[in-house]
């Protein structure tokens, strides 16, 4: 597994291909290993990069969304790069969507995958704090429970639909393993980011050709957050991939590398 000095922290990160370097950021909950399918199929024709972002703090103050976007600059630098196709899914939405912000010269282009310009409502990081009282430590219970009751809280209840929770439980449960190694109180600090982050004035700012991607089947907040990310972004097109939900890039993932490779073929010429 490569590791790599970035200021005080190391980073775990894994990478395949040569080319336009695509560096992927995880979500709330998930760690490189989440990307292992867009590792594989776009490897063949770009520089594919995945790494576990920073996990906790002394202080909750000094996590925030700045230092995110810090720790990917310098992790950039530390690889060499100037530049690359910045894509972030939901949680890391926030942090590519900062990065284009304040990079825009080292933002080749950005992928955003399920995410949002501002916190759904109803969704205070004490609910799930409560939960993480309560419960103990449900990150190192039942995985498939624990998923369950972690995606409800965070979102909302299951959808209805074709995809069921169940099914998306079963295809995810990589994901569900992922989120049982992350602290509660990491988790707790994302969540505050979360609350915190609010895009909505600044999207036209940004000036990155921009794919925005979601799951047909994905929550209606979801949905609705791709469609302003489309509508507000200057140079943006959006494609919703039928018949999956919140992990499109991981249930459909030969549907999501051929919508990224069309998208940095059309504007390879200006990204290149």
């Amino acid at each position: 597994m490569p590791r790599i000095q970035v200021d005080s922290l190391t980073l775990d990160y894994t990478e395949n291909g040569t080319g336009v370097p695509i560096i992927f950021i995880p979500g709330i909950t998930e760690f490189k290993e989440t990307f292992v399918f867009q590792l594989r199929g776009l490897g063949s024709s770009y520089r594919v990069i995945s790494y576990d972002i920073r996990r906790g703090l002394k202080r909750a103050t000094d996590y925030n969304l700045d230092l995110l976007v810090n720790d990917l600059r310098l992790f950039m630098r530390a690889l060499g790069l100037d530049s690359a196709v910045i894509c972030g899914h939901s949680f890391g939405g926030l942090i590519a969507m900062q990065f284009a912000l304040q990079y825009p010269q080292e933002t080749k282009a950005l992928i955003l995958v399920s995410s949002f310009a501002s916190p759904p409502h109803a969704v205070p990081s004490e609910r799930f704090s409560g939960y993480l009282s309560a419960a103990g430590h449900p990150l190192r219970g039942s995985i498939g429970n624990f998923f369950k009751l972690h995606m409800a809280r965070l979102w909302g209840r299951k959808s209805a639909g074709a995809l069921t929770f169940e099914h998306q439980i079963s295809a995810l449960k990589s994901v569900a393993h992922q989120a049982a190694n992350v602290a509660p109180t990491t988790v707790l600090q994302r969540m505050r980011i979360v609350e915190k982050a609010d895009f909505r004035n600044r999207l036209g700012d940004i000036t990155s050709p921009t794919l925005i991607v979601a799951g047909s089947k994905d929550r209606s907040f979801f949905l609705c957050s791709a469609q302003q990310l489309y509508e507000s972004i200057p140079d943006s097109d959006l494609e919703v991939i039928e018949g999956t939900g919140h992990f499109c890039f991981l249930t459909r993932h030969d549907e999501f590398n051929m919508v990224v490779d069309d998208f940095l073929s059309a504007r390879l010429a200006s990204i290149s």
